[in-house]
């Protein structure tokens, strides 16, 4: 059986992806039911299952994956460092190495500083940038020299893209949500091999927001990058390093570069926080996004375009 990763970080914004996934009208009729769901999720912490397994497509398995779920409880959630030690449950969950991997999650705006609060931005290349080098921040003291601070490409191939043609696209958008806070004037998915997901990882306090996007986007550009930004946020890098498995990354957009308080942490005029709402908009378009694009990857992996290669398993 071929086999399709869709690895989410926190459960905030799995919970709303699965639930576009299940609901019939903002998916396409090529996708069905998972034949076995874990919502609400009653298993321990830690516990290596996924959250829902599609088991009714041809010679594919689709598993969708939250990292929070599997994380051992000694570990701060946000923790890089106990993400990556984790993540090699997803891979021993069946014998078959992934043939397509898919990050997911919710991300700040990487291009041009401009405002796609609410859009979704696929893309394949990933850069990983230390936030807290040296061990210092004690809850995450991840560090990997030979993949870090570099453009790491994917093996996926330019052929994956033109999946998404305007028909599905537009499918795509008319179902998207208008975040509450600082929406964009035009919410659609965005989609080019050569965007780069900046993944600052090592962050546990989400202060060091205020500083951390710039830090990582500095640290890209210091190495003479030339290729477009699509998103800004923790975890695509971590999800990245599980194996060589072709990648994707898939980025809700929650806010602008350098406006983490503004957009996610922003109040409407009544003076009540809007938190809740921005992020479960941008996980719940993502989970639009993925419905449509689900049967897609399931005819990529098929057609044996997309060729696995692994990597050794992460200590």
């Amino acid at each position: 059986m071929k086999r399709i990763l869709l690895i989410g970080n926190k459960s905030w914004e799995v919970e709303p992806i699965l639930n576009a996934l299940l609901n019939t009208r903002m998916r396409p009729s090529e996708l069905p039911n998972p034949t076995h769901l874990n919502y609400p999720w009653t298993f321990l912490q830690g516990s290596p299952q996924p959250r829902a397994i599609w088991d009714n497509f041809p010679q594919v398995t689709v598993e969708l994956w939250c990292i929070q779920d599997i994380m051992d409880s000694q570990w701060n959630p946000s923790s890089s460092q106990g993400k990556h030690e984790c993540l090699p449950k997803v891979l021993n969950y069946r014998q078959e190495p992934p043939d397509l991997v898919v990050a997911l999650g919710t991300a700040a705006l990487g291009l041009d500083g401009g405002n796609n609060n609410g859009c979704v931005v696929m893309g394949s290349n990933i850069f990983i940038h230390n936030f807290h080098p040296n061990g210092t921040n004690p809850q995450s003291v991840w560090d990997d020299p030979k993949d870090f601070e570099k453009v790491l490409p994917s093996s996926i191939s330019p052929d994956f893209f033109k999946l998404l043609d305007s028909a599905t696209a537009n499918s795509i958008a008319s179902r998207l949500l208008k975040p509450y806070l600082h929406p964009s004037p035009n919410i659609e998915i965005m989609s080019d091999k050569d965007y780069i997901g900046l993944s600052v990882v090592n962050i546990t306090n989400y202060a060091d927001y205020q500083t951390s996007d710039q830090s990582g986007l500095q640290a890209l550009a210091n190495t003479g990058n030339k290729l477009p930004v699509g998103s800004v946020e923790t975890t695509h890098g971590v999800i990245r390093l599980l194996c060589d498995a072709p990648f994707i990354f898939m980025s809700g957009i929650t806010d602008r570069e350098g406006h983490f308080d503004d957009d996610v942490n922003g109040k409407d005029a009544n003076g009540n926080v809007k938190t809740e709402a921005q992020n479960f908009t941008a996980a719940f378009n993502i989970g639009i996004s993925l419905a449509f694009m689900i049967p897609k990857m399931v005819s990529y992996v098929t057609t044996k375009q997309a060729k696995p290669v692994q990597k050794k398993v992460m200590a």
